[in-house]
């Protein structure tokens, strides 16, 4: 028996590890293979040139050459914060000062964003534009309705090439260049999120409604900023957007990053997630079934969470994008995009949302996978150095159950699983637990048989494994 369980502990040991060596192992290559060569590069906008000779700049700039030495163009490799990262571009300027080309290089977007932009004629409807005039006085260049900050990516990217070449090659007066974005609705997402953080300290329950409802307008409706694993997988492959220009991004990002671990605390699951607020909405308006999903369903749903992340981040990593990452179905419900595995994923979950509360949290969510095991690194470490510094004699079973809880779902109401008396009579009551994870007894209880209605989320479950599957991969475009 002690044999058994020793083998089995010791595989839970080796699967992790085996995951991120191969993690490794994606990013490494991720990095050899992104490497190219400049020339190669650079005929991409000029196909003519033969050789490049390098030229100052804060942005690599080449002048670029034909075979029998005449000047074709000035080259300039520049990027700027898309809406998941940097967007790269080459950057074409002629003698006249009017801009040749511009050549998508890489990017960190989100595919159907990307997708969109492409398809309305961007970068190339920007040639033929002079370096004298910013790109928005132009009447003829319109941003794409729902991927403005892709748009306003590649705009700011030429425009940094384009006024480089004109100031230092030509010598040209070229416009000011606005380098530092941050507007209003940045500062409302920002004050939202110190409101939640003090809310949360102060376990203003009466709050909680209030803030949810305003964080589906601003973080869902008006910003589309909510957080996904994507967020995360750029800063493992070094793609972040620049802070100057984004940055809300990293107060969001990684203001919740550092939170969660000092606090040990998932605050933002509970507190800012629009599509977890939307769930509970549903579920607290609409619900009138008595139904508690079996706890063995939730639980190896949970698990799997584990899973869809850790792919996720191969193929993010294995494709040189973080952006295809983000399967999760937050821009198809506040924008209207996504791909048609979104699509289907969203309605399965508002549906089963009704019945079982926060049915994506608890069951699929990675991000919330994420924050989870942040908040726990910080309780572990911090009751590690409890127990050097105090005896385990004399510490209640309640204590150390405490310790072991996760604190910020408080507020949610009764943990699953947790025994009730009513009526002289003691039943389970299955509350859910949104995101947080469920007790350890969970897994020792006794084995029921599955009902009609446990069968039905089963097969919901699959179906959504499978979507999932599917998003990632008509993200990459294998299908």
């Amino acid at each position: 028996m002690v044999t058994t369980q020793a083998k089995k502990a010791r595989g839970w040991v080796i699967l992790p590890f085996l995951a991120c060596v191969l993690l490794l192992l994606t990013s490494a290559y991720q990095q050899i293979s992104d490497k190219q060569d400049i020339l190669a590069l650079l005929q991409q906008g000029e196909p003519a040139a033969t050789h490049y000779e390098e030229l100052e700049g804060i942005y690599k700039t080449y002048g670029l050459y034909d075979q029998a030495g005449h000047l074709l163009s000035y080259g300039v490799i520049a990027n700027a914060s898309g809406y998941g990262g940097p967007i790269t571009l080459l950057i074409n300027v002629n003698q006249e000062g009017t801009l040749k080309n511009a050549v998508l290089v890489e990017d960190s977007e989100t595919p159907l964003y990307l997708r969109k932009v492409l398809e309305a004629g961007y970068p190339e409807n920007l040639i033929g534009k002079t370096v004298t005039q910013p790109l928005a006085a132009h009447g003829d260049i319109d941003s794409v309705s729902g991927a403005t900050r892709t748009t306003d990516g590649i705009m700011l990217a030429v425009e940094k090439g384009m006024f480089q070449v004109g100031k230092n090659q030509l010598g040209l007066t070229v416009p000011y260049l606005k380098t530092f974005h941050f507007q209003w609705q940045d500062g409302l997402v920002l004050l939202m999120f110190l409101v939640a953080i003090l809310a949360s300290a102060r376990n203003m329950k009466k709050l909680r409604p209030w803030i949810l409802v305003a964080t589906v307008f601003v973080f869902g409706f008006m910003e589309n900023s909510s957080l996904t694993i994507g967020n995360y997988l750029s800063i493992i492959a070094l793609k972040m957007p620049a802070f100057s220009e984004r940055p809300i991004w990293y107060v969001i990002v990684m203001g919740v990053f550092l939170v969660t671990l000092l606090w040990g605390r998932n605050f933002y699951c509970s507190w800012l997630c629009p599509f977890g607020a939307v769930q509970e909405g549903m579920y607290k308006a609409l619900n009138l079934a008595d139904y508690n999903p079996n706890s063995q369903l939730i639980s190896g749903a949970r698990k799997s969470r584990w899973l869809f992340l850790w792919l996720a981040a191969i193929l993010a990593l294995l494709f040189n994008n973080s952006g295809i990452a983000s399967f999760e179905p937050f821009s198809v419900f506040f924008n209207g995009d996504g791909n048609t595995s979104q699509w289907i994923m969203m309605l399965l979950i508002l549906l089963f949302a009704i019945f079982i509360l926060r049915f994506w949290c608890r069951c699929f969510c990675p991000m919330g996978a994420f924050l989870d095991f942040i908040a726990s690194c910080r309780r572990k470490g911090q009751k590690l150095f409890r127990n050097k510094l105090e005896p385990e004699e004399g510490r209640t079973e309640k204590e150390e159950r405490q310790e072991e809880e996760e604190p910020g779902w408080a507020e949610l109401g009764p943990v699953e699983g947790e025994a009730l008396e009513e009526g002289g009579m003691k039943r389970e009551v299955a509350a859910s637990r949104a995101c947080s994870g469920c007790q350890k007894g969970e897994s020792k209880r006794e084995q029921h048989p599955l009902s009609s209605g446990d069968k039905l989320v089963a097969a919901a479950l699959a179906a959504i494994w499978i979507l999932i599957i599917g998003a990632l991969l008509q993200n990459t475009g294998i299908i």
